[in-house]
């Protein structure tokens, strides 16, 4: 079945984007600015990454729909992996005590 899916993307010239949430890169970068940034930097900063997603998203002809829901996966992958970085280091400092 997965053969008979790149034919037919190959034969409608569809661009099938890499799913974000599988985009550790991008993932783990963005949460590192995040956490050097505050305030209004750290605002400005998300929402210039999230228009980016998007733009790439709607150049490879997603819909306004798939967009949408990529680009809030990306924000919960962000956040999870905040959480992470911050458990991590509260280990981190539990452990040299």
């Amino acid at each position: 079945m997965a053969g008979n899916q790149s034919v037919e993307a190959a034969e409608t010239n569809t661009i099938v984007p890499f799913p974000v949430v599988r985009r550790l890169h991008a993932i783990r970068s963005a949460a590192a600015e995040l956490e050097d940034l505050h305030g209004a930097e750290a605002l400005q900063f998300w929402r210039r990454r999230c228009r980016a997603l998007a733009d790439e998203l709607f150049a490879c002809g997603c819909s306004e729909d798939e967009v949408r829901r990529q680009v809030m996966d990306f924000q919960d992958e962000v956040q999870i992996e905040l959480q992470h970085r911050h458990l991590s280091r509260l280990s981190a400092g539990a452990m040299s005590q």
